[in-house]
């Protein structure tokens, strides 16, 4: 008989039909054993598994085995056990692999992606260790190894997977790269510092990084990563072996934007420009850079990296237009933007390149310029070209409104976003209270939250309530304030640092500074906060604004205790209180800490010199208003010209050589010298 005829007896046999007194699996395989066993079934898997099916049902061992070792060879085998595992009958499976006289590597494989596809990590375990007891070789096993670790990995196991790596190494077995690149990938979706231990891990093990490593890397460093994390990172790119790709310049440029590294990304870039550079033959690289140098405000470079794109006929993307319209325009230049697009709209081969999305960083650009005229204007044109618009676009326009106090217009830009068929969100009820606020209409912002209150789809969140809370501190409506900050706990929104710094000046224009300690104190034990530089400096102009210097430096020390760095405001705002308190020895100490000189209290300087100067230094503007006040104010311009001298010697700090001349006359001519 042929395959196919008894392919077809066997079926009829197992279909239920009528088989007199005999079980169907009986039948099946009584037949097989008389007339089908030499029939060459290892073509037709369908066969194999009607002949195994019957024999189980009938509990035919013998017959079961005897179909396995008649299979030509591992592959068939292997084949089969496949079958079985992809319909999920791993019992089945498993039979036939002990069924099998030999097992390669192949047929290993095949019942341990079995058991891995059916989650039975404890099953596929102890088939690896058979597989290295039966002697298989390290390139065998390294494929086994990776799937089960892999699969651990998937199932989200990490702990585990760096086991089996473990168990790899003290078999003699290193791990490649591609095993570490798994690990790296996991460990850094779950955050935290499980990555940079499998790094080093990988470093202990010998094995070098890839670009693929690198990549992953990079895209785990996000905004709010440890600077040590970017700067390793890029350390291992600048090690790596392999020439550096159009995706991995990408990645570095990405990462050093999203950690705002912006001295990284500069040292990168120069790299870029000289001969070690990637050769770039994509847009979306271009684009890549052209954010990096927007980012670096180098509108020089951005429009150079441009004319190099389009010399090179290479044609942009949306994408790659959307980041030079960007660009240009967040560094003052939203005509230049506007004239890009409609550069690309006067081409029928880049017009569909335009969209919404672009059209809306012009939007913006004019609204922060305040240039409301030009806002409008292009809203109008992006309507005639029927642009579609998004949230986002509308948002941008709401924005415009708020920021010219143009409210008449937001009814009809909402009734236009109903007939386009879009929702507003939680930024737009947002943007429209900060309208209000602005508007002084802060009982139209009230119950605009209380609508968003009542609705089932917007429940109000943290940028809602510290808008609202912002417009209370607008108008000293401390009351208001203090109640709504007890609604926004009720409806469990978590207060955060802005939180604080809103009520800090709330208080302070309320004339409660008390208060403003208070707050802050509770809400931080409350809520685990600890105080940034914003809330420091609010609370230090809440004493300076009601005359309490003392109790100002007592914040700023506090400050500086908690490694917290002051920035120019902080000293801007101190050294005006020292010179209307007449308290020129601590302006002389203050500028003396902030400009990194020798001899400055020690109060200062908690954490060290380099904790108490602001990031860029102090300004020249601010240090000459404070000897000046030194000199003139509080009659001592001694101090203020030993003090002149010393500041002459700091790095990147330009003061008036005719400075020395200006305070010993006006210190000659004022009053407080004569007393």
């Amino acid at each position: 008989p042929t395959a196919a005829l008894a392919v077809a007896v066997l079926r009829l046999c197992l279909s239920g039909a009528p088989l007199a007194s005999l079980d169907e699996g009986i039948a099946a395989t009584r037949l097989y054993e008389q007339h089908f066993a030499t029939v060459d079934l290892s073509q037709d898997v369908q066969a194999q598994r009607l002949v195994a099916d019957a024999a189980t049902k009938s509990g035919r061992t013998d017959i079961f085995e005897k179909l396995v070792r008649s299979l030509p060879d591992s592959t068939s085998r292997a084949a089969l056990v496949k079958s079985y595992a992809s319909d999920r009958c791993l019992h089945v499976a498993q039979r036939v692999f002990e069924a099998c006289p030999e097992k390669d590597t192949g047929l290993y494989n095949v019942m341990l992606s079995a058991y891995i596809a059916a989650q039975d990590i404890a099953s596929a375990e102890k088939l690896l260790s058979r597989a290295s007891a039966d002697g298989a070789v390290d390139s065998e096993m390294y494929e086994m190894y990776n799937a089960m670790i892999k699969a651990l990995l998937q199932l989200g196991d990490s702990r585990r997977a760096r086991a089996l790596v473990q168990t790899m190494r003290s078999a003699g077995m290193a791990p490649t790269c591609a095993t570490f690149n798994e690990l790296i990938d996991a460990a850094a979706a779950k955050g935290g510092s499980a990555m940079w231990e499998v790094v080093d891990e990988m470093e202990a093990c010998g094995v070098k990084p890839d670009n693929i490593t690198c990549s992953i890397l990079l895209k785990s460093v996000q905004q709010r990563s440890q600077p040590r994390d970017i700067e390793r990172a890029l350390k291992i790119v600048e090690s790596v072996d392999v020439a550096m790709d159009e995706v991995l310049l990408s990645s570095i440029c990405e990462a050093c934007i999203r950690t705002n590294r912006s001295d990284l990304l500069a040292r990168h870039l120069e790299r870029q420009r000289s001969t070690k550079g990637v050769p770039i033959k994509a847009a979306h690289t271009y684009g890549s850079l052209i954010r990096a140098y927007g980012f670096l405000n180098d509108v020089d470079r951005v429009w150079a990296t441009w004319r190099e794109m389009t010399a090179r006929r290479i044609a942009p993307t949306c994408i790659t237009l959307g980041c030079m319209v960007e660009a240009v325009t967040n560094k003052g230049e939203p005509d230049a933007g506007l004239a890009l697009i409609h550069q690309m709209l006067a081409h029928e081969e880049t017009r569909s390149l335009v969209n919404a999305v672009i059209y809306c960083s012009v939007l913006k650009g004019f609204s922060h310029r305040k240039r409301f005229d030009q806002v409008w204007a292009v809203h109008d044109e992006m309507r005639a070209k029927r642009m579609q618009y998004s949230i986002v676009t509308y948002n941008a326009l709401i924005d415009a409104c708020a920021r010219s106090g143009e409210m008449s217009r937001v009814s009809p830009l909402l009734e236009q976003m109903s007939k386009d068929g879009i929702e507003p969100n939680v930024i737009t009820y947002s943007t429209v209270i900060k309208g209000y606020c602005q508007d002084s209409r802060i009982d139209k912002a009230f119950e605009v939250l209380e609508d968003m209150k009542r609705s089932a789809d917007f429940t109000p969140d943290e940028v809602t309530y510290n808008t609202l809370l912002d417009g209370c501190a607008r108008y000293g409506m401390f009351e208001r304030g203090l109640a709504l900050l007890r609604d926004m706990e009720g409806a469990r929104v978590m207060p955060s640092n802005f939180t604080l710094s809103v009520l800090v000046k709330l208080a302070n224009r309320s004339k409660r500074p008390d208060m403003a300690f208070e707050l802050c104190s509770e809400l931080c034990s409350k809520y685990s906060i600890r105080l940034n530089m914003h809330v420091y400096n609010n609370l230090v102009h809440a004493c300076t604004n009601h005359a309490n210097f003392p109790r100002a430096l007592e914040v700023f020390e506090q400050m500086l205790g908690e490694r917290v760095r002051p920035d120019v405001r902080t000293y801007t705002l101190l050294l005006r209180s020292c010179i209307s308190s007449r308290a020129a020895s601590e302006a002389v100490g203050l500028l003396r800490a902030g400009a990194g000189l020798g001899g400055a209290p020690s109060r200062f300087l908690p954490c060290g010199s380099a904790g108490a100067q602001p990031k860029g230094g102090l300004t020249s503007d601010l240090v000459t208003e404070a000897l000046e006040g030194i000199a003139i104010s509080c009659g001592k311009e001694d101090l203020a010209l030993g003090l002149l001298q010393d500041l002459k010697g700091v790095r990147g700090l330009k003061l008036d050589g005719r400075l020395a001349m200006r305070l010993a006359t006006r210190a000659i001519r004022s009053p407080s010298s004569k007393q």
